[in-house]
């Protein structure tokens, strides 16, 4: 009831125009494997015949950046990084942005460190990475803005598994406007998106898409691409996570995105902090 109460909140508080352009049903798109989609991979923790898989992003030769909720509550395990050209390193030196017990620590970012195997090097430049300062994360705070994401997902909407690109990721404000039970800050956004399971941790990032009569038809996005925020999806009861219909599911039950605070000083304190060597 809870979140179909904050739904139906957020819903109200859209412009109907708005609302009728994001919600016109699902547009994850296959695109071809180039710049910035080669920057982002999955991010797996394989344990005691568990898998969690949700998905990261190369901000350096070295560092990723995921959702927290994609630690599973822990900091060391078999997490690891699968690039984009299939190579997995292993992943170390995990942070999240806030301590177990914070303000709200389920909508924040977690960060690690690939740690090439014997044979292996550093992510190169056929990778690519999203840039991260201030000016940027700070570039979700105004209105309604469109940006775009790329993740993967297992199930069909997901394409089997296959990356796909959200072209429609909208910001709505501080996230204490309708969250205001959980968020005692403004340092959080709202992102409304067409979000499907292992999407968390995707990077939101500006782009300039190109939509005639509700169709994709490309998208614009200079290098280097500009991190606006992290996906965190949270959950869709309708359908019990599986979106075998999104095309009908209505708008008050869309599955809300909400990204990341600021974390741009936590990250470039990481990074100070685990150099690449």
């Amino acid at each position: 009831m809870r979140r179909f109460a904050l739904a139906v909140a957020l819903l109200c508080a859209l412009p109907t125009a708005l609302a009728a352009q994001q919600f016109g049903g699902s547009r994850r798109v296959e695109v071809p494997m180039a710049y910035p989609y080669t920057a982002v991979g999955r991010w797996t923790l394989s344990e005691s015949g568990m898998r969690g898989i949700c998905t990261a992003f190369f901000v350096n030769a070295c560092t990723v950046v995921t959702a927290a909720r994609c630690t599973f509550g822990r900091t060391i395990g078999n997490f690891q990084f699968e690039a984009s050209d299939g190579q997995r390193f292993p992943v170390r030196n995990i942070r999240t942005t806030s301590a177990l017990g914070g303000d709200a620590p389920d909508l924040e970012v977690a960060f690690g460190q690939i740690a090439p195997r014997t044979g292996q090097k550093l992510a190169d430049e056929k990778y690519g990475r999203f840039a991260f300062d201030a000016a940027d994360t700070v570039a979700a705070s105004s209105g309604l803005t469109p940006h775009c994401s790329y993740g993967f997902s297992n199930n069909e909407e997901g394409r089997n598994g296959r990356g796909t690109l959200d072209p429609d990721v909208y910001v709505w404000g501080p996230a204490r406007q309708v969250l205001n039970d959980k968020v005692k800050s403004d340092e959080y956004f709202l992102h409304m998106t067409n979000g499907v399971l292992g999407s968390s941790g995707s990077p939101i990032y500006r782009c300039t898409p190109t939509i005639i009569d509700g169709k994709f038809v490309g998208v614009e996005v200079s290098a280097p691409a500009r991190l606006v925020g992290v996906f965190i999806r949270v959950g869709n009861d309708l359908d019990s996570y599986a979106f075998p219909d999104r095309l009908r599911v209505e708008p008050r039950h869309m599955a809300m995105g909400i990204g990341g605070r600021q974390f741009f000083a936590e990250l470039a304190d990481y990074v100070k902090d685990n150099p690449c060597q």
